[in-house]
């Protein structure tokens, strides 16, 4: 402890007060210490750096530093004989102020270097003076002012009495330290700076936190070399093992790495393992935002080491997002599940999703994403991006059919639009042109900037020869799209199906696509569905499936405009307008401010326009609810009605639950006659059930009624599979 005190004293005198200099003059540290200092170390048993300061004058001894007057310390002064006032230490022991016990023993015996001392401090000295003691005690307690009033005091009663000089100075450092960590808390940087500068005895090792205070104040003045070299001092002079980290994780936290680095060659031991191991991580975790940086191999094995040896899922997320952002994305999966086995939560799964998207592995990416969706942001757009790669893969992957249900789900209320394209091919793909249709207008509703819906949209009215939309979207894009404007080039030869080749995909499985083709021999035709305007009065039993409204419709308009009222009326016109565009979540925004906005008629018509909207957007759930909302005549109810049986129906028979489609046939018989299209789709359910003999009776009742050849098909296919049955 006796070299420690030296230093104290002996360096807060010197490099540091002096050194800093008045607001920020050059700090500098001489080649070898004082005399005095040279004194000191003999009587040690170690010898501290030969970077050791010095004081402002050379040979100066302690004694002559420390009776400088108040304001100019340091300034040379003769020594004079003085008792040794041990009051404050016989205090401080007393009370078991350990801290304040051990700094004012250091303090006496640079002082003092002949005193010894007392073996007894805890005994009443022989002449005691209980004022004295009590203003002692008041300054123990930090009761400055109480201290100076009551040494006033004394004063008064007594002017032949004089405060001991230790105190005066004692209370002089403690009330500048006061001041020191006021203006330090305020941010009054160069407060700071004159305050340290004014009283360096404030700046010792005793009260490593005012050197701290007085470096933070140099680096938030644009001086970091003068609090690199303050933060220097502390590791030079001061042994306090928590004082020492603390003073290496201070200067991480405020100055360049570059000047950090010489502060850690003064490690002792293993001491700043930590601090190692943290600018480790810093290192690798900006590596891991910003691929075009990379930590040494020396800092990835350090974090390697700690993330293996830990069960914390800090480092291997932070491995794991180093490794995706440099293209290894195996190792990054290895990295995520380990932090997912700690409770790494919703970033650890964000990396897992991630990385399984790069190996191209989207199905048990999706899987694990879905399972976070609800997680935040970056979750969710995590999922989008490996649920669009997974349905974008050609040829298109055989999905079940929730798993389809809640990416289009996720992709609708997030509005995403490469989401709503990737659904939009997932369908062209399939062979399944109206799905697709739909898909390809609401992405484009998102953002009306996406070329792949346009250019998929474009393709979806080229098969349905839908000339004049086609013609719209090639004027619209032409000047941005050259495979749109080159849609209507003869030199192209025959038109493109997709952006990739589209192949028939084989039905055996009983997992279905997002509207699969049904199984039998021969398909059974394709249900195109339309809402224009308004909600249909009447079916057409003769049509293929084709749901048309029969109420007159407004012109459709030729900018793509449909008003902007805000009342409600205007709102429903709106939506029926937007309807009739063939933007269904649009018209579904539309027809819920006219909800709100409307009086119970518009209210009810907005709720059956919003039903409409769900179902060509897919949404037959949403659809139902729509319809039960809302206050309908008869017979706009039983057309709403027979509306959604159809879509459970296709939906049922799309999933190859025969049984379920023909229940549900039967509950729409009961609104509404069946038309040419669901009969043959009655019948090839039969057919795929087993049961020919009522397969072979709708076929002829069709082949009867019309001459269907779709229905001759069914007759051939049920002859085929009985006659090949006998043998």
């Amino acid at each position: 402890m006796h070299v420690k005190s030296v230093l104290i004293t002996v360096a807060a005198s010197s490099a540091v007060f002096y050194g800093l200099g008045r607001y920020g003059h050059e700090l500098t540290w001489r080649d070898a210490p004082s005399p005095a200092v040279q004194q000191a170390l003999a009587q040690t048993e170690t010898q501290p750096d030969s970077t050791q300061a010095t004081g402002p004058a050379a040979g100066q001894t302690e004694t002559e530093l420390a009776q400088a007057p108040a304001g100019r310390p340091g300034s040379p002064a003769a020594p004079q004989a003085q008792k040794v006032d041990e009051t404050a230490l016989r205090y401080f022991a007393t009370q078991g102020d350990t801290r304040r016990y051990e700094a004012e023993l250091a303090r006496l015996r640079a002082l003092y270097p002949e005193w010894k001392p007392p073996t007894d401090l805890t005994s009443p000295q022989p002449t005691g003076d209980p004022e004295l003691e009590r203003i002692w005690r008041l300054f123990a307690e930090g009761k400055y002012g109480e201290a100076r009033a009551a040494i006033g005091q004394r004063n008064s009663a007594d002017p032949s009495w004089q405060a001991p000089a230790d105190l005066i100075a004692q209370l002089d450092r403690a009330e500048a330290g006061q001041r020191l960590a006021n203006a330090s808390n305020a941010k009054q940087w160069e407060q700071v700076i004159r305050i340290g500068t004014e009283t360096p005895a404030l700046l010792t090792c005793a009260n490593v936190d005012a050197l701290w205070r007085v470096a933070e104040a140099f680096a938030q003045t644009g001086a970091p070399e003068r609090a690199r070299d303050a933060y220097a001092y502390v590791l030079t002079n001061c042994t306090n093992p928590a004082e020492r980290v603390g003073t290496l994780q201070k200067a991480l936290a405020s100055l360049p790495e570059a000047l950090v680095s010489p502060l850690l060659a003064q490690e002792r031991q293993t001491e700043f393992s930590g601090i190692r191991d943290e600018i480790a991580r810093r290192h690798v975790g900006k590596a891991a935002e910003d691929p075009t940086l990379t930590a040494t191999p020396e800092e990835i094995r350090r974090i390697e080491a700690l993330a293996n040896a830990a069960t914390t899922p800090d480092d291997p997320i932070l491995l794991g997002f180093y490794s995706f952002r440099h293209n290894e994305p195996a190792k990054a999966v290895s990295w995520f599940q380990m932090a997912l086995a700690r409770n790494g939560g919703a970033k650890a799964a964000e990396g897992a999703v991630l990385a399984l998207g790069a190996l191209q592995k989207y199905q048990e990416a999706e899987t694990l994403g879905a399972q976070w969706l609800e997680a935040g942001p970056a979750n969710r757009k995590a999922y989008l991006d490996v649920a669009t790669a997974l349905i974008a893969q050609e040829p298109a992957p055989r999905l079940e059919r929730a798993v389809i249900e809640r990416i289009a789900k996720t992709v609708g209320v997030d509005r995403y639009a490469p989401g709503g394209a990737a659904l939009g091919w997932y369908a062209y793909n399939s062979g399944q042109v109206a799905p697709a249709e739909t898909w390809f207008e609401t992405a484009l509703s998102w953002d009306r900037n996406y070329e792949p819906a346009a250019y998929g949209l474009a393709l979806v009215h080229q098969r349905l020869r839908d000339q004049g939309a086609l013609r719209a979207i090639i004027a619209e894009w032409r000047s941005r799209s050259a495979r749109i404007a080159d849609l209507l080039n003869p030199a192209r030869g025959r038109a493109p199906t997709a952006v990739r080749e589209v192949r028939p995909l084989p039905e055996t499985s009983p997992t279905a696509r997002m509207v699969p083709a049904p199984e039998p021999v021969e398909r059974a035709p394709r249900r195109v569905t339309r809402i224009e305007a308004a909600p249909p009065s009447r079916y057409e039993d003769d049509s293929p499936a084709v749901v048309v409204a029969r109420r007159p419709a407004p012109e459709r308009p030729r900018s793509g405009s449909c008003g902007a009222g805000t009342s409600g009326a205007a709102a429903l016109q709106r939506g029926w307008c937007l309807l009739n565009l063939k933007r269904p979540a649009a018209a579904a925004e539309a027809f819920d401010a006219a909800q709100r906005g409307g009086n119970a008629q518009i209210a009810a018509d907005a709720a059956a326009g919003k039903a409409y909207a769900k179902i060509q957007q897919g949404l037959t759930g949403e659809a139902s609810a729509a319809a039960a909302s809302a206050t309908l005549p008869p017979a706009r109810r039983k057309e709403l009605q027979t509306l959604l049986l159809s879509e459970r129906f296709y939906a049922q028979y799309e999933a190859k639950d025969f049984n379920g489609a023909l229940i549900t046939l039967g509950e729409r018989a009961r609104y509404a006659s069946e038309s040419t299209d669901l009969m043959q789709m009655r019948g090839w359910s039969y057919f795929n059930l087993g049961r020919f003999d009522d397969a072979a009776q709708v076929f002829q009742a069709l082949y009867r009624a019309n001459g269907s050849p779709q229905a001759m098909s069914g007759l051939t296919a049920i002859r085929d599979i009985t006659q090949r049955n006998r043998y």
